[in-house]
C-alpha cells in the first residue's frame, strides 16, 4: 500500500453497513473506482496515484469485500447498484467517471443503465454481466473460485498461478488469502458471483447507456475470454481497446499503458 492510499483510507456508514474506502479529496471531475471479485480498493494500487494527478479518486471495499462489513446478505447485482447510488450521495460525488474491473463492470453498466443523467464517462475492465445464460465458467474462473477453501497463502499462490500469471505475486497472494479468511468473506464471495451470474443480462440494455464507454481487454484473459466483447462492438458509444500479453487485470499488469489511455479518454 503506497503512502498516498494510507494517509487517505476512512470508513463511513452506509445504512447500516460499515464500508472503507480512499478519497483523496481533491477538486475537480470524480473518478469513483470499483474492484471486482474478491479484490479491495488495493485493487487500484497501481493506478490512484497517476488519476490523482488532475482528479479527485475515490476507490472503496464493496460490502463483503476488503474491510468493509460482510452481512449475511444477498450479493445480487442489485444490491450493489442501490448500495452505490447511496455512497456516491453520501460523499456528494458529482456525475463522476465511473471504472469497473470484472464483478466492478457489471456493476458499473448497470449503475449508468438505470442513472444515465447520474454518469459521466464509463471505463470497463473485462467486464461480468455480458456472458450468455448458458456460460458455465471457464476452468481458469472455476480454479478462481477455489480460494475460498484454500488453507494458507501458499494454496492461495498455487490456485492463482493455475489461472492467471499476473496473480502470483506472493505479497498479493498472502493478501487475499487473510481478506477471504475474514468472518462473512466467504460467504459474500460465492453470493456476489452467483448474484452477477444470475442477473439479468445487460447486452440489449447497452443503448440506454448516454455516457461514453471505453472497454479494456486482455487478449489472454482466461477468466473471462475477449470474445465476450461482442455486444460492446455492436455499441455505437463503446471504444476498445485490447491489450496484447495481458489478462484479467490490464490494470495491474500493464498499469502505466492502462493510466495513459484512460486519462487521454478521461480528458477528450
Amino acid at each position: 500500500m503506497t503512502t498516498l492510499i494510507k494517509t487517505c483510507v476512512r470508513f463511513t456508514t452506509i445504512g447500516t453497513l460499515l464500508i472503507r474506502y480512499f478519497d483523496n479529496n481533491q477538486r475537480g471531475s470524480a473518478i469513483l473506482l470499483i474492484h471486482g471479485l474478491g479484490g479491495s480498493l488495493e485493487s487500484w494500487t497501481n493506478n490512484i496515484e497517476s488519476f490523482s494527478t488532475r482528479h479527485r479518486v475515490i476507490a472503496l471495499d464493496l460490502p463483503g469485500f476488503g474491510l468493509s462489513d460482510k452481512p449475511r446478505i444477498d450479493y445480487t447485482i442489485d444490491f450493489y447498484v442501490n448500495f452505490l447510488k447511496k455512497f456516491i450521495k453520501k460523499l456528494k460525488i458529482i456525475r463522476p467517471f465511473l471504472i469497473g474491473s470484472s464483478l466492478g463492470g457489471h456493476i458499473v453498466i448497470e449503475l449508468a443503465i438505470r442513472n444515465p443523467k447520474s454518469v459521466d464517462k464509463v471505463v470497463l475492465i473485462s467486464p461480468a454481466g455480458s456472458l450468455p445464460k448458458s456460460f458455465k465458467g471457464t476452468l481458469a474462473l472455476k480454479r478462481y473460485i477455489k480460494i475460498v477453501g484454500a488453507k494458507s497463502a501458499v494454496e492461495v499462490r498455487e490456485i492463482l498461478s493455475s489461472v492467471d500469471n499476473s496473480m502470483v505475486n506472493r505479497t498479493y497472494a498472502e493478501a487475499l488469502y487473510k481478506r477471504i479468511s475474514l468472518p462473512g468473506a466467504k460467504y459474500a464471495f460465492i453470493s456476489a458471483l452467483k448474484g452477477s451470474a444470475r442477473a439479468a443480462r445487460y447486452n440489449r440494455k447497452l443503448e440506454k447507456i448516454n455516457a461514453k464507454m471505453l472497454l479494456i481487454w486482455g487478449k489472454n484473459d482466461r477468466i473471462i475470454p475477449a470474445k465476450f466483447i461482442r455486444p460492446f462492438l455492436e455499441h455505437g458509444d463503446s471504444r476498445i481497446i485490447v491489450f496484447e500479453n495481458c489478462g484479467h487485470r490490464p490494470h495491474v499488469e500493464n498499469a502505466e499503458l492502462f493510466n495513459k489511455a484512460v486519462k487521454d479518454f478521461l480528458m477528450e
